[in-house]
């Protein structure tokens, strides 16, 4: 789809939560309009909820050993891959199907999650360099001192940046998962590279969605009284909303990742998109 036939017009002096409401909904509309994006969603929720529930129950195991800082890092990063793995694969499959939806055409559930399923190598590969760095960086902004955390935090940034388009990539192109990587960054630099001002913001619209719902879950829980399972209740309750808040704001955010990919090896706008959006997707210049 052209922008003429769907695109959206870009408001003048915009705000970052106002964009990245605005292209939420415009990517929203292309997911409540397939069925199998909607059902991934879900199951992807569904997915994830159990495999946390799942590590936390193993790692409560551990919690009355005796085990060093080295050995408490290791045992996180090996219960941190099958989250990562669950989310990449989920992930491949919405992009397969956002990409057929963005097209005009429709994925069965089945077929989506085929997609994933038939290249669970190069997925179990994706996840596993996902977790590794995100665990490597994740340590080293909470261990070492201000400028280092800092330092590690702009690197984080910087893996988020080159690796925006990785799972499209997996899912749209034959090619193995370090592949995936380069050709996401080189995709971001050439097309992007001078125009970079922060990370992509179609998903700020969940902070302020997700901050009052704490605060209203805490006070809920305070004022159970202490009573346990009514505590137990909400805090379940709780989970599940935030699960669910997760699930939508990924599956958005990746059918805009797969509109953008398209975007740059097209140079097409597909979906209800601006160019505007498409061709300054990481916020304006300085300024501008």
């Amino acid at each position: 789809m052209s922008a003429a036939q769907g695109g959206i017009s870009e408001p003048s002096n915009e705000g970052r939560i106002a964009r990245s409401w605005r292209l939420s909904r415009a990517a929203w509309r292309v997911v409540r309009s397939d069925r199998a994006l909607l059902t991934l969603a879900a199951i992807s929720a569904v997915v994830s909820a159990a495999t946390l529930a799942v590590v936390f129950a193993l790692s409560g195991s551990f919690g009355h050993g005796h085990l060093s800082g080295e050995q408490l890092a290791i045992y996180g990063l090996i219960f941190a891959y099958p989250l990562t793995f669950v989310s990449v694969f989920f992930n491949t499959a919405i992009a397969a199907a956002a990409a057929a939806a963005l097209e005009g055409r429709r994925l069965t559930l089945s077929q989506a999650l085929a997609v994933p399923t038939r290249r669970i190598g190069q997925v179990a590969l994706w996840a596993l360099i996902a977790a590794v760095v995100g665990f490597v960086l994740e340590q080293l902004a909470s261990r070492l001192p201000l400028g280092g955390s800092l330092a590690a935090r702009l690197v984080g940034v910087g893996w988020s940046l080159a690796s925006l388009f990785a799972i499209p990539i997996l899912a749209l192109e034959d090619c193995s998962a370090p592949e995936a990587l380069r050709r996401s960054a080189r995709v971001v630099k050439e097309r992007w590279g001078e125009s970079i001002g922060g990370n992509v913001i179609i998903g700020a619209w969940m902070i302020l969605v997700t901050i009052p719902l704490v605060v209203l879950f805490v006070v809920a829980v305070a004022a159970t009284g202490g009573e346990p399972g009514l505590r137990d209740a909400i805090v379940v309750v709780g989970v599940l909303v935030l699960v669910a808040i997760l699930a939508l704001q990924l599956v958005v955010r990746q059918t805009f990742a797969v509109a953008l990919y398209r975007y740059a090896k097209t140079n097409s706008v597909q979906g209800p998109f601006a160019d505007s959006d498409m061709r300054s997707p990481f916020g304006r210049k300085r300024g501008r």
